[in-house]
């Protein structure tokens, strides 16, 4: 059963939701194992999840599906970009600590729900459903967007008992969220944009009316993290996507993330990654092979 309405793709047969081989996610993805067990990998990091795991993955993450069970058994929300980038917004508004839990996921991708999460994560799946059916209802897209935000901030909440029993407990202080993490998160929406290609503070302090000082200042404050190591990481993880996951050549991929030249693309790779652009493309292969 495959379900899909605009930018959200929901199901409970993992073989219909292609995410293999190796491909840089421009979804959200959440998947319930109900039973078996799936193994794959993030950003190179082999995972594990076994029945009754939940498995969360931000966008723009490398993908990897490599080994599942003769009896997997699960349900998956596949939730896109542009859904993503109009409920995510929103929800970081009523959370000054989104940030941290959001770092959190991308670094622990699997979780054991407890059987609230469980039922929550189901119910969730089922009223999606419901309403990805509702074909004559001329509401439908706004009250699916209404109840992906409503499960985001579920999400949220959950992360604060999983970050507590991990170890890695959050600022629990109820409070809105400042201008400055309003200002943070919409510099991470406009970095996490698949199209984007901009590396200097400066782009993205004009865009959001600010001095590129300020900007760094207030990403080095509300994540320990400046404005440029940020981009950097971004850059770096859609070249590694590109030689990887692509047969783009060298010059192509310098051209389509608008460096100014090869030259200064392979300089930038080599500094980031240690390597020149085709030995890093040729040793990462070889290791997978």
């Amino acid at each position: 059963m495959l379900k899909s309405f605009n930018d959200l793709i929901i199901s409970d047969n993992m073989d219909e939701v292609n995410v293999a081989p190796e491909t840089m996610s421009s979804f959200f993805i959440a998947f319930y194992c109900e039973k078996g067990a799936l193994q794959f990998s993030i950003e190179g990091e082999m995972y594990l999840a076994k029945e009754g795991d939940l498995v969360a993955c931000t966008p723009r993450n490398i993908i990897g599906l490599y080994m599942r069970s003769p009896d997997l058994q699960g349900k998956v929300i596949c939730m896109g970009e542009s859904l993503y980038d109009e409920t995510m917004p929103g929800v970081f508004h009523i959370d000054p600590n989104w940030w941290k839990k959001f770092l959190y996921l991308r670094q622990n991708p699997v979780m054991h729900a407890t059987e609230f999460q469980s039922k929550l994560f189901l119910a969730y799946f089922n009223l999606l459903k419901t309403y990805m059916e509702d074909s004559d209802n001329p509401y439908r897209q706004r009250i699916i967007k209404i109840t992906s935000q409503a499960a985001a901030v579920e999400i949220l909440h959950e992360l604060d008992n999983w970050t507590h029993l991990e170890g890695n407990p959050t600022d629990h202080t109820k409070r809105e969220a400042s201008q400055k993490d309003l200002l943070f998160q919409r510099f991470i929406t406009l970095l996490s944009h698949p199209t984007n290609t901009e590396r200097e503070v400066r782009a993205y302090a004009e865009q959001l009316l600010v001095t590129p000082k300020y900007l760094s200042a207030v990403c080095k404050e509300k994540s320990g993290r400046t404005a440029m190591d940020w981009i950097t990481e971004s850059t770096v993880a859609q070249i590694k996507y590109y030689l990887l996951q692509t047969d783009l050549t060298v010059k192509e991929i310098a051209f389509k993330l608008d460096f100014p030249d090869v030259s200064f693309f392979c300089k930038y790779v080599k500094k980031h990654l240690g390597l020149a652009p085709l030995e890093y493309r040729n040793g990462q292969l070889l290791s997978i092979t």
